[in-house]
């Protein structure tokens, strides 16, 4: 490992020990450069401000890993694997929801999401998807993506503990129902057909 990996190793450590003490709105480059012990200079060496290091950090510790998974075909291990480690850092996640503002963390995720998934969904390769605007990759992936969001802040929030078997349950629930399903007298839902 070389002397850039262990800075950034550490910056992106001491900037989530930053966020978990105070809140992402009130963390400055300043506070995070002098708990790393680097001046300032160096922290814009490796990102030009707390958003980039908040976005290269979901990509580092999230994204890269899901895509490992989604390369092998394993996509409820890469659904399970992000509320795994959403449901160990609590704390850290809770308050990254919380940024207010145009790179809020909802936005990032939700963006670097759908730019991922948007590369790794095989149904864009097949005839299967109508020939429709309304349902072109980049709108496929946002809807799912968003939902992804709203089910990982949802079981954020819940006063219960984190359940990641429930959170993963409830994501699959809501991405494989329509509201068409929903509203049937003889509906009957769809559920993993291994429990996770």
């Amino acid at each position: 490992m070389n002397i850039e990996e262990k800075i950034e190793d550490k910056i992106i450590r001491n900037f989530k020990l930053l966020v978990n003490e105070y809140s992402f709105d009130k963390v400055t480059v300043t506070m995070i450069a002098e708990k790393t012990e680097i001046s300032r200079p160096v922290f814009y060496r490796y990102f030009k401000d707390k958003y980039e290091l908040m976005d290269y950090m979901l990509y580092n510790e999230v994204t890269k890993e899901l895509q490992v998974l989604l390369e092998h075909d394993m996509v409820e291990e890469a659904i399970k694997y992000l509320f795994t480690h959403i449901a160990n850092e609590t704390k850290l996640y809770k308050k990254l929801f919380d940024t207010v503002g145009q790179n809020n963390f909802e936005k990032v995720m939700i963006e670097q999401f759908t730019d991922f998934f948007s590369k790794h969904l095989k149904v864009f390769d097949t005839d299967m998807i109508p020939d429709n605007p309304l349902l072109s990759p980049i709108i496929i992936c946002r809807y799912l993506v968003m939902g992804l969001t709203i089910s990982i802040k949802e079981a954020l929030n819940s006063s219960m503990e984190f359940d990641i078997r429930q959170a993963v349950e409830a994501y699959y629930f809501l991405v494989s129902h329509s509201i068409f399903d929903l509203t049937k007298n003889n509906f009957k839902p769809r559920l993993f057909q291994n429990r996770v």
